[in-house]
């Protein structure tokens, strides 16, 4: 058993040799895409639901 891990672990090591790392800028940008486009859904989503209760309560009120 200890020597499938020493094995497994040996080859992770390995992997991450092989790993490209995204630079500091790469990374400061993706951050920044996910970062603007959670906040424009979560917007989105927010005024897709504002519409939805204003209909059902203007439908309910009929």
């Amino acid at each position: 058993m200890w020597e499938k891990l020493r094995t497994f672990l040996s080859d992770v090591r390995g992997e991450f040799g092989r790993v490209i790392w995204p630079t500091r800028d790469e990374l400061v940008n993706s951050t920044t895409v996910v970062i603007i486009f959670s906040i424009a859904f979560a917007i989105f989503i927010g005024l897709f639901d504002l519409v939805l209760s204003f209909v059902r309560s203007v439908l309910l009120s009929v």
